[in-house]
């Protein structure tokens, strides 16, 4: 249960403030998480010191630090070797800034693109059961095949066997397409991708009775020169004589038939996932990306605790975890003694 204040120690290096300083702040954090409150509110006599040490950090750094935290958290899993499927999707975490900055985005729910949130872009394990794997900041700087492209790299270094990487609509970009495919290289990435219904896409739809495959060629530019990838597009149609107009196309370079299009579905514990995730999100109102980022990090280091626990003991629900490893930490407070009532004559 030592953990979590490890990564915070090994992140923010507060041990020389003493052990009992930082089981109390390990002890806030956890109760803020739990709570979806601010360290303001539990510790505000801490808050100020975390966020200076939290100001000072690199990103990089701290994606460092957690990935080390992964690794071994899959040697304790025994999920080296096995064959896995992951999902890349984005998150968001909502925002008090009225206007934009350059480290947030418009937000993708529908009724909310007036809305700027700070946003992470995540790969996570979803079949055998939920697993972040690396989350990354996602700011109106980046590029998102960029980052998807880096997080891809990092994936080929996990001592992972990777069946499909399972994508949604979003993710449709020639590039990305182009490099999980590698067909110069001869070492393309599995992949299952649902696709937007652009107008090449919408012609095979009506070429389509049930189910059809499709060689589709891209073009687009890269370093001054133009790219012709191509991928294979399966349309299916589930019911096209009750639903005519419902039909799924999907990307893939896997093989194109009905048993890959069934696994799709296997990319939801990716988004039930972060919303578990999000029961332990630790509030606050800074601007700083960095604060965010450590807090969203922390929460995931949380949810892979969880799953330990429960893969070696007795499953309980997340809320009740927190409460029990809250309680843990509290223990280890030694507060000092009140001193004895004496009466005043």
């Amino acid at each position: 249960m030592k953990i979590i204040k490890k990564f915070v120690n090994k992140c923010l290096s507060l041990l020389r403030l003493g052990h009992e300083w930082l089981n109390k702040l390990t002890t806030s954090l956890i109760e803020a998480a739990r709570t979806n409150s601010y360290i303001e509110t539990v510790s505000p006599t801490q808050a100020d010191t975390i966020h200076k040490e939290i100001k000072n950090l690199d990103i990089k750094f701290l994606m460092k630090e957690y990935e080390m935290f992964v690794r071994q958290s899959l040697k304790e899993l025994k999920l080296e070797n096995k064959h896995v499927k992951i999902g890349v999707d984005v998150t968001e975490d909502n925002t008090w800034l009225i206007h934009g900055i350059r480290n947030t985005r418009p937000s993708t729910h529908k009724g909310n693109h007036h809305v700027n949130t700070f946003q992470y872009l995540n790969i996570a394990i979803t079949e055998p059961f939920f697993f972040p794997l690396m989350s990354v900041p996602y700011t109106s700087l980046n590029n998102l095949t960029s980052l998807t492209i880096d997080l891809l790299k990092y994936l080929k270094t996990l001592p992972l066997k990777v069946d499909m990487v399972l994508f949604d609509r979003g993710f449709y970009i020639a590039h990305l397409i182009d490099y999980m495919e590698n067909r110069r290289g001869g070492n393309p990435i599995p992949y299952l991708m649902f696709v937007k219904k652009t107008e090449p896409v919408k012609d095979y739809i009506e070429q389509t009775e049930i189910f059809d495959v499709f060689c589709h060629t891209f073009d687009y530019c890269k370093d001054k020169s133009g790219w012709h990838p191509s991928c294979n597009i399966v349309i299916w149609k589930p019911d096209p004589k009750v639903y005519p107009d419902v039909a799924w196309p999907f990307a893939t370079n896997l093989s194109p038939e009905q048993k890959t299009i069934d696994a799709y579905p296997k990319r939801w514990p990716h988004e039930t996932g972060f919303r578990v995730a999000d029961e332990a999100q630790i509030k606050s109102k800074s601007s700083y990306l960095i604060i965010r980022f450590f807090y969203h990090l922390l929460g995931m280091v949380m949810v892979i605790l969880w799953r330990v626990q429960s893969e070696n003991n007795n499953h309980v629900v997340f809320k009740t975890f927190l409460k029990a490893v809250e309680a843990k930490y509290a223990k280890l407070i030694v507060y000092p003694v009140p001193p004895p009532d004496i009466a005043v004559y």
